[in-house]
């Protein structure tokens, strides 16, 4: 449900910068800026859930060596105690 309307959302906002873009420039017809679009907003629709995970799994492997090293320091820490 979350990730429909956070997708929704993404591609509503594509399709508005991409929509204010093209008239600001005027650069194609009306018929191709709503098709492209519309395309734009699918593939942003599509491809925001990859690159969130891209995001968290680095962030994940980050806290998680964080975790390695500092196990590493303590056994050090131990042995040179000891």
């Amino acid at each position: 449900m979350i990730r429909n309307l956070l997708s929704g959302i993404a591609s509503g906002l594509l399709v508005w910068a991409y929509l204010l873009i093209w008239d600001a420039t005027d650069f194609t017809t009306p018929f191709t800026a709503y098709f492209f679009a519309g395309v734009v907003a699918a593939l942003g629709g599509w491809i925001w859930p990859v690159v969130i995970g891209w995001f968290l799994v680095r962030r994940h492997r980050s806290k998680q060596d964080e975790q390695i090293q500092k196990e590493v320091d303590r056994q050090i820490a131990e042995k040179s105690g000891q």
